[in-house]
């Protein structure tokens, strides 16, 4: 069945408005993308109807707003193919989920005389975590250069890579140029050498079917608002054993387990 444009126009109320006096088209989604009504109602049943904060309460309204949230959790498992619920990390965005991986994983297994390969083709939130890493721990940040094509020079890729490199976090497609980046050739390299590969999906989660088990990677981030959802929430996945290995970044909230002023033990994934 096909579904006529103004169809689809129907369920964004973004796009029933006159901008000079035409009517408005939007050609930034790689920025963001507007929120269709399904999105629009679910979140105005929240704020009108179920105000509770999620997992702090035993009275009706915490148990369903829980309850509902958690079943977020399921969904995004099956839509990247997780292994496990618990590999499904809520952050703020793609940004905090690169951030999380850079302070935790990198604070924990990277230090002076270890590599970390970006590529020249990165947004600055996959740049400017590593350079703060390197500066907190002396490892060395290496860049995948790219051609005239705004394509990586994968001809240079195995002289970049070595027993050094213990991490290589690049985007699946380009913000700026929409370039479609063969990383199952670079994954398949970067496993080679024994490092962990985080791959920056916030622009291919809308344009690609994303398997995160058939890829191979270690971590995959993503956010809501460039696919059709709320602002300000993202995931990260990892995988659960690489996860437990991690410790926390932020205190406080979901991640305790028993607080005592004496000691403090910490909740179990995805928490």
């Amino acid at each position: 069945m096909k579904i006529g444009l103004a169809n689809i126009k129907h369920y964004f109320p973004t796009l029933q408005q006159e901008i000079n006096g035409h009517p408005l088209v939007y050609l930034d989604n790689a920025a963001t993308t507007f929120k269709p009504l399904p999105v629009i109602e679910k979140m105005r049943e929240y704020n009108e109807v179920k105000v509770a904060n999620i997992h702090r309460g035993i009275h009706y309204l915490s148990e369903i707003c829980t309850t509902e949230y958690e079943k977020t959790r399921d969904l995004i498992q099956s839509f990247i193919n997780a292994k496990s619920r618990q590999e499904i990390i809520f952050t703020k965005g793609t940004t905090e989920s690169i951030n999380l991986v850079a302070l935790s994983f990198g604070n924990t297994f990277i230090q002076s005389g270890d590599e970390i390969l970006i590529s020249e083709l990165e947004h600055h939130s996959n740049i400017v975590p590593w350079q703060m890493l390197c500066e907190r721990t002396g490892a060395t940040l290496k860049v995948l250069p790219i051609n005239p094509r705004g394509e990586w020079e994968m001809e240079k890729l195995p002289q970049l890579l070595s027993k050094k490199t213990k991490l290589v976090s690049v985007n699946y497609i380009s913000n700026s140029l929409g370039t479609i980046n063969p990383i199952r050739e670079l994954i398949s390299q970067a496993r080679a050498v024994g490092a962990k590969i985080l791959i920056d999906g916030a622009q291919a989660i809308a344009h690609r079917k994303v398997d995160v088990q058939a890829l191979d990677c270690d971590f995959f981030a993503f956010s809501m608002h460039k696919l059709y959802g709320p602002t300000g929430v993202g995931v990260l996945w990892g995988r659960e054993e690489l996860l437990n290995l991690m410790p926390p970044v932020f205190g406080g909230g979901d991640m305790i387990d028993q607080v005592s002023f004496e000691k403090t033990t910490y909740n179990d994934l995805p928490y």
